[in-house]
């Protein structure tokens, strides 16, 4: 891709600037997602030593992983590090989960696009095509293998000179250089079989929604960067309605990961159960895995814990 295609739209920042009246509007309902501002959160149970629940984001960028030293001092802390899947960007891990996807998202009985409307059909297949899937592949590929192709930038990220360790690699890395135990809160099949289980109306209405709106993924991911940088992730779940119409109306976006997150939020949290009594854990998750009510802090405080935002 072109590098001017590359360069995505804050479209928070965008609002904000375009239509002042608007964003008042938006900021008000974003500001009643539960826990939807913060980053970095303690955890208390009864008698035992604090741990605590910080939200990432799965990248490489410098502002993915330039830990403010709040974190860095909880990270300290710790006896025990857990992530979602530990050493998911090393070569062992990344062929397993890419060989998951491939046995899933095979659809023996083809017609995968079937059930959208002509007109709509052929845009999401000429859609699909320019990211390099041809219609006659896309018949057998499973709705959401697709939406989760599209929604994804395929810009290089991969630059001479630029550390390719993500920032999830860099918490491990620290982990196991201060001597702490190293656990996972899922497993690659895990993580698989959630994206598996996404119902195809989910993921056919997603599709549909960004081929008629153009949503670029450049642009989604540039509005997740910025939100996150302002510790304000959960602002993502208030992104719909007229506010946002013919602009970026996420609810397929949204019911996406909601179908995707939802599920795991509840396994991981039965995984860190053990963690969390013990004391003296740092959980670090993608940070969508932090807000809503189905969230990991509004989950963690369900099951006896008290959960205070630090950063």
């Amino acid at each position: 891709m072109r590098a001017a295609e590359c360069v995505g739209v804050d479209l928070v920042k965008a609002l904000q600037s375009s239509d002042a009246a608007s964003f008042e509007r938006f900021e008000s309902s974003a500001r009643a997602v539960a826990n939807g501002q913060g980053l970095l959160w303690r955890i208390e149970g009864k008698g035992g030593k604090a741990s605590y629940l910080f939200g990432t984001m799965h990248s490489s960028e410098p502002v993915a992983k330039s830990f403010d030293e709040l974190v860095l001092r909880a990270l300290r802390r710790a006896r025990v590090v857990a992530t979602e899947l530990p050493g998911a960007s090393t070569r062992k891990v990344a062929n397993e989960l890419r060989r998951l996807v491939a046995n899933r998202s095979f659809r023996p009985e083809g017609d995968s696009l079937g059930a959208l409307p002509t007109d709509v059909r052929e845009r999401v297949e000429a859609r699909v095509a320019r990211i390099g899937i041809p219609p006659t592949v896309v018949e057998q590929l499973q709705p959401w293998y697709l939406a989760l192709a599209l929604s994804r930038s395929h810009c290089s990220s991969g630059q001479a000179g630029v550390d390719p360790e993500t920032a999830d690699a860099r918490i491990e890395r620290f982990a196991v250089e201060q001597g702490a135990a190293l656990v996972a809160l899922e497993s690659p099949v895990e993580q698989v079989d959630a994206l598996a289980s996404i119902p195809d109306e989910v993921a056919l209405r997603m599709m549909r929604e960004a081929t008629e709106r153009d949503l670029r993924p450049e642009d989604v991911e540039s509005t997740i960067t910025g939100l996150y940088t302002t510790r304000r992730i959960g602002y993502l779940l208030a992104m719909r309605g007229p506010i946002w119409a013919g602009v970026f109306d996420v609810d397929g976006y949204a019911d996406f990961l909601a179908a995707f997150i939802t599920r795991r939020n509840i396994a991981m949290l039965q995984r860190a159960r053990p963690i969390l009594s013990a004391g003296e854990a740092f959980l670090a998750v993608g940070a969508l895995h932090l807000p809503g009510e189905g969230g990991l802090v509004e989950l963690i405080r369900r099951a006896g814990y008290s959960v205070t935002r630090i950063w």
